[in-house]
């Protein structure tokens, strides 16, 4: 702060960020793109470079396009803050680790989940339960072909439940708990996506009462706060109630409690930090790439087919991951391709910084364009085309990975490999047998996932179901 006054002193207020002019009052609520607002703030980086500055309402953002500039802003406390999202805290999201604000909690979360998941040696524990998941969706995609979304998003929730609370779905039907956690996800990708609700930009609008003309949006967050305390306060009964039954298998919130002296405020930190690891699969993007790009699906194929490596006559397990390095590289290729956060979770700056000459004022949004990162001509060759080939070899470009990340990672490569074992995936036909080329674009929101398509979905032999039955018996 004494630099920010003295340079305040000698030379005036810094500007702030290079942005598009914005109108009185408004600012640049004008200029805000109504959905992808990556796309578009990857267009304004062309103009003003690796960090935009705009204002709505007198709300500031800051737009980081470039990943040099993001990693040494991001990794500086002064920014470590979430923003205060006022529909996000109508909702009850507050309570949840991707939107709890800088402080004691956020640590005690951090600290919880380092615990038990923190690094891959722990996460090695949890790895029969996301062998025996992925063999389960092979399962589900052979036994319904048509429905290999509805698949996918049940195995990601299965994983999830599974290794947070030990908690088995239902597998006739839908799974009350899959169903839930998804309908949660979506809602917190809507309710997070910066400059979404007005009553976040101007502060008069959230002490209107729900009744009011224009305040929908608090009958909204009121639905929206049901689910997520569902989504917290469930499975964690489910727990405590096997626990006391001792028929609880580990998982999470298991190994956490199972001291048994706990305090009310270590379990609320319990339930919370373990409802924070719902996630989005990036497995559909893999049937996307398949069907899009057959080229690709042959060579993971003919790599896992090498003797040395899996052969035809068993499923692929983690014990194969580093013999396997063209499907490591397919793994890294669908996080690049269509990044799940585009971008990111909004920072805020807990106080005036300067960065480059550049003011950052005092609870400023801080938004990291990971699209952009992962589409820039500069750091990877062709960025909209879906090549693993990128990864590989002595040239080989920037790893999209998020470090610390170990429960995604190991979940969406144990699956893409069975799927690639065991499915093959063609692109859809129209009524004149004429192939559909499926479009390579995603949902808008917070968390993104690929845009509903068609493919055709086949067993890869006549012996592959026999094979997932086999793995599943072991």
């Amino acid at each position: 702060m004494f630099v920010l006054t003295t340079f305040d002193a000698v030379f005036g207020s810094p500007p702030l960020p290079p942005g598009p002019k914005g109108w009185p009052v408004i600012g640049n609520l004008l200029d805000m793109p109504r959905s992808h607002a990556w796309k578009t703030f990857s267009a304004w980086a062309e103009v003003y470079g690796g960090i935009v500055g705009v204002k709505l309402i007198g709300q500031s953002f800051v737009i980081l396009n470039d990943p040099v500039i993001a990693d040494e802003l991001l990794k500086k406390k002064v920014n470590a803050d979430r923003p205060l999202l006022h529909m996000a805290n109508l909702s009850g999201w507050e309570s949840v680790l991707s939107s709890a604000r800088y402080g004691s909690r956020f640590r005690a979360y951090r600290k919880l989940i380092a615990q038990v998941i923190g690094n891959r040696t722990k996460m090695e524990n949890f790895y029969p339960t996301l062998e025996y998941q992925a063999n389960m969706f092979l399962k589900r995609v052979l036994s319904n072909p048509e429905g290999f979304d509805m698949a996918t998003r049940k195995t990601a929730g299965a994983v999830v439940l599974k290794v947070t609370y030990g908690y088995v779905v239902k597998e006739d039907g839908n799974d009350s708990l899959v169903d839930l956690a998804d309908k949660a996800l979506l809602e917190f990708s809507e309710i997070t996506r910066p400059g979404a609700f007005l009553a976040d930009l101007i502060p008069v609008l959230r002490h209107i009462p729900s009744w009011f003309p224009g305040a929908g949006f608090k009958r909204r967050a009121e639905r929206y706060r049901k689910s997520i305390e569902e989504m917290a306060q469930i499975p964690l009964e489910y727990v405590q109630s096997q626990m006391s039954e001792q028929t609880a298998a580990q998982s999470f919130t298991s190994d956490l409690l199972k001291d048994g002296d706990v305090s009310p405020n270590t379990l609320e930190e319990i339930k919370w930090s373990a409802a924070s690891f719902y996630g989005v699969s990036v497995v559909m993007a893999y049937f996307l790439a398949a069907a899009k790009y057959p080229c690709i699906q042959r060579a993971a194929q003919a790599e896992m087919e090498m003797d040395t490596v899996v052969g035809t006559k068993r499923l692929p397990t983690f014990e194969d991951r580093a013999s396997l390095p063209y499907v490591e590289a397919v793994c890294k290729e669908l996080l690049r391709w269509l990044p799940i956060v585009p971008l990111g979770v909004p920072h805020r700056a807990m106080e005036d910084d300067i960065y480059n000459g550049y003011l950052i004022p005092k609870g400023s949004l801080v938004i990291a364009n990971v699209w952009k990162f992962l589409h820039d001509p500069k750091e990877y060759k062709n960025p909209f085309e879906f090549n693993p080939d990128r990864f590989l070899g002595a040239n080989a470009e920037p790893d999209p990975k998020h470090r610390g990340e170990h429960l995604a990672d190991i979940a969406v490569w144990i699956s893409v490999a069975k799927a690639i074992a065991g499915l093959n995936i063609a692109r859809a036909r129209d009524a004149n047998g004429k192939e559909i080329d499926p479009v390579a674009d995603t949902t808008d929101g917070t968390i993104s996932r690929p845009l509903p398509f068609r493919c055709e979905v086949t067993p890869r032999s006549d012996v592959t179901m026999t094979l997932v039955m086999d793995a599943l018996s072991n």
